[in-house]
């Protein structure tokens, strides 16, 4: 959900996670209750440089995760198959 700027006449600025179709021009300041006026502003986003470059959305999200701690699965188990005994096969 994208992050919007808001400002308070009496407490300041604070930001809201909301919907695109749900960013109102006002919204009620979490402090004071009063209707605060939505500020238009660059984004502060940069473009991924690095390894990332040309990842994918899923790529990047399993980056999230694994610098959250989350545990991220990224492929079957690494290391040499075991051989088959030989041999009955039942």
């Amino acid at each position: 959900m994208p992050l919007y700027e808001f400002r308070c006449a009496d407490c300041g600025s604070f930001d809201l996670h909301c919907g695109m179709q749900d960013a109102a021009g006002t919204a009620p300041c979490p402090s004071c209750a009063q209707p605060a006026r939505r500020r238009y502003s660059v984004g502060v986003g940069r473009a991924p440089g690095g390894v990332l470059r040309d990842a994918g959305r899923v790529d990047r999200a399993r980056v999230d995760r694994a610098r959250t701690g989350e545990p991220v699965v990224t492929g079957s188990p690494s290391g040499r198959r075991l051989p088959r005994p030989g041999g009955h096969r039942h």
